[in-house]
């Protein structure tokens, strides 16, 4: 569906990212706080056990030929552009990161960013948990008969 075989994968333009948040509401997900330095995409070293973690889950065998979707959040501090595109940077680093340390399929990673516009707490707006990578599983395996 999204993405290619190629290392880089493009931006999702603003039509594929509602697309794709229609389709992940109503799919299991998972919110990692991912922690991030202020104003960066580098993965915080204490963030580093969690994505681990993630990666050993991502890689059982009951999930081959999944789809992840790894959506970026930020809080709500700063502009929308910047915001978006800081959160698609933090989501496209958990991406390489899977990748690098877990050999995690390209095309089995779908990273995008949504800014501040999916905020988990909306009544502080600025609250750390905002700044989140949310996790989906976009299409589940297929059932190979046994």
């Amino acid at each position: 569906f999204i993405g290619g075989s190629t290392g880089e994968s493009p931006s999702l333009s603003l039509d594929e990212r509602q697309e794709v948040a229609a389709i992940a509401k109503d799919r299991p997900s998972i919110d990692l706080e991912i922690y991030f330095d202020y104003n960066s995409a580098d993965i915080a070293s204490k963030a580093v056990p969690d994505l681990m973690n993630l990666g050993r889950a991502l890689t059982d065998p009951q999930l081959q030929g999944s789809v992840f979707l790894l959506g970026g959040h930020t809080d709500a501090k700063g502009g929308q552009e910047y915001n978006l595109q800081l959160s698609e940077r933090r989501a496209q680093a958990v991406k390489e990161f899977l990748a690098q340390n877990f050999r995690i399929p390209n095309d089995s990673l779908v990273a995008t960013g949504y800014g501040k516009d999916q905020l988990k707490n909306q009544t502080n707006p600025f609250a750390a948990e905002n700044r989140r990578v949310q996790v989906t599983n976009l299409q589940a395996k297929q059932e190979a008969g046994k």
